[in-house]
């Protein structure tokens, strides 16, 4: 059984994910406000709670470092490490032969953002069709710490993280499959990664890479 729930403490809250495996022991891991938990199978929620609760300070010392898509100068873009070249004020080409033209940090993360909608988008319009979702989702990207995406039933939207763009292409699909998986199933039982593992069979891989932030699927 797979599962999110909410967690409080200090006065603020938090997102845990658990992943049930076959392992002995309860392990944690913590990074932008979400403890990312692999349990064994039947562990109960209250147990996990115990634990955050009694590890609190010590989970939170260890945060690991925010994933950096940066290396030597380029840049992670869907896997693929491209160049970059600050200081050119361009509209429409500026991704040009692996080469990102941008003006300054700002126009950066805008040419980014730009460059996962239509992506996000694209990917989203596929899976829609393979899973027989009637209705299109409006499509959004912005800026997350606690989540990958999102599902709004309320607007019928997708959100995406924008560090998604830096992963391969395979591995934000999984986080595609995962929010589009919530159209029918919104709730995160067993039922509902059924769905996921049906398009998605290596899910659990798949994100485990995310969270170590390994962007290339090589």
């Amino acid at each position: 059984m797979n599962y999110e729930f909410r967690f409080s403490k200090d006065k603020k809250e938090y997102l845990v994910v658990v992943t049930s495996k076959k392992i002995k022991n309860v392990i944690f891991r913590y990074l932008d406000n979400t403890f990312f938990v692999s349990a064994p199978f039947k562990t109960p929620k209250q147990t996990i709670i115990k634990y955050l609760n009694k590890h609190y300070e010590r989970l939170l010392s260890k945060q690991q470092s925010p994933l950096n898509p940066l290396l030597n100068g380029q840049l992670y873009l869907l896997g693929e490490l491209i160049t970059l070249n600050e200081g050119y004020l361009t509209k429409k080409n500026f991704l040009i032969d692996n080469q990102l033209y941008y003006l300054d940090e700002k126009d950066l993360e805008k040419k980014l953002k730009t460059i996962a909608l239509n992506h996000f988008t694209s990917r989203v319009r596929y899976f829609e069709e393979l899973m027989k979702i009637k209705k299109p989702y409006n499509i959004k990207v912005r800026k997350m710490k606690t989540r990958y995406a999102s599902n709004s039933q309320k607007t019928h939207s997708l959100t995406f993280q924008l560090a998604l763009i830096h992963f391969a292409e395979k591995l934000s699909d999984a986080i595609i499959i995962h929010e589009l998986a919530h159209d029918t199933h919104f709730h995160h039982q067993n039922s509902f990664y059924n769905k996921v593992l049906k398009f998605c069979p290596n899910y659990y891989e798949l994100i485990e890479m995310i969270k170590k932030g390994q962007f290339s699927d090589n």
